[in-house]
């Protein structure tokens, strides 16, 4: 990596010594930048972070997104470890955004290192903006948020010309949703990294289970939010021909320590996707594989050793490769 990285390898470092819990609270690397830039719609300023960024020479960039506590010092830092000795991370700016919630929200998702809060920024809700929802203010959508970072990110460096979207956990989950309904600049190739979301989006019917709910968004196509502005079809097809890569924790399973059963989604639909994150990843490849059948595979990863954890899954031989694809 460029030298001006050597404050946050060090930092990194440091880090990796630590137990290895998915939970624990980490604030921001030394070497993360705070930007900001406006949304269409006046919804409001959007705020992320960003390492090597004062390089000239940045010709991609690697958009990872936060977890449901809004955790974007364990998700920066993990990715930063993941590009150690990696090549391909010379060239890429890393990028961090955060959605920002109320004061009063934010008791319930809040991370160390975050910006105080301003009156002038967009805000959701803590799990509105993984599943894409409108802002609070009704005018502009999480997915439209994105979209409109990837065109400030062309405009701070026109030289970037690919992508790698990548989310763990809640973080994964918002990038699985978004892949269909994406509308990314023109000129960017964009590559997405989908990690143990705690439920998948389906585009064809399950099985009549009971479960009323299964076949609806966020778990399925019927009932789309109109702000989508995007058929079943459309977003069907969108998703086949997308670049996606899955990553799962081989021991991101059962009850115990690490597996953060207690916040995973129980809900009879997601439950009809599995009994943990790592069968729902594994029951969804097998349905990409041989119900999608995209011309180009989208392949899943298991990482063995790894619970539900960034700083585990990240880093990993899998993760390092999907992040920083030559």
């Amino acid at each position: 990596m460029q030298s001006g990285l050597l404050a946050a390898l060090m930092f990194i470092a440091c880090w990796i010594l630590l137990p290895q819990q998915a939970g624990a609270a980490l604030p921001l690397p030394p070497e993360a930048i705070e930007q900001h830039f406006t949304l269409p719609n006046r919804a409001g300023e959007f705020h992320y972070f960003t390492v090597n960024a004062k390089s000239d020479s940045v010709t991609s960039a690697a958009i990872v997104l936060h977890g449901h506590p809004r955790d974007v010092g364990a998700t920066l830092s993990a990715t930063l470890a993941a590009a150690q000795g990696n090549p391909a991370a010379n060239h890429t700016v890393i990028v961090a955004p955060l959605f920002q919630v109320s004061a009063e929200q934010a008791r319930h998702c809040h991370s160390p290192g975050l910006p105080r809060l301003q009156p002038d920024d967009a805000l959701w809700r803590c799990s509105s903006w993984l599943a894409g929802e409108l802002d609070e203010r009704k005018r502009l959508s999480a997915f439209a948020a994105l979209d409109a970072l990837m065109k400030d990110l062309k405009q701070r460096w026109p030289g970037i010309r690919s992508v790698t979207v990548a989310g763990f956990s809640a973080g994964g989950q918002f990038v699985q949703h978004y892949i269909p309904f994406a509308h990314p600049p023109a000129d960017i190739a964009v590559r997405y990294v989908v990690a143990d979301p705690g439920s998948w989006l389906y585009f064809d019917n399950r099985p009549e289970s009971g479960c009323a709910s299964a076949n609806e968004w966020k778990y399925g196509t019927d009932r789309l939010p109109v702000w989508l502005a995007t058929s079943r079809a459309a977003a069907r097809e969108s998703y086949r021909k997308a670049n996606i890569a899955y990553l799962e924790g081989a021991d991101d399973r059962g009850k115990g320590a690490g597996s953060y059963w207690r916040i995973l989604d129980k809900s009879c639909a997601a439950m009809l996707q599995g009994s943990s994150r790592l069968d729902r990843g594994i029951n969804y490849a097998r349905y990409d594989r041989q119900v999608l059948q995209p011309a180009t595979p989208h392949r899943l990863s298991i990482v063995a050793g790894c619970k539900h954890n960034v700083r585990c899954v990240f880093p990993s031989v899998a993760g390092r490769q999907v992040l920083f694809a030559q």
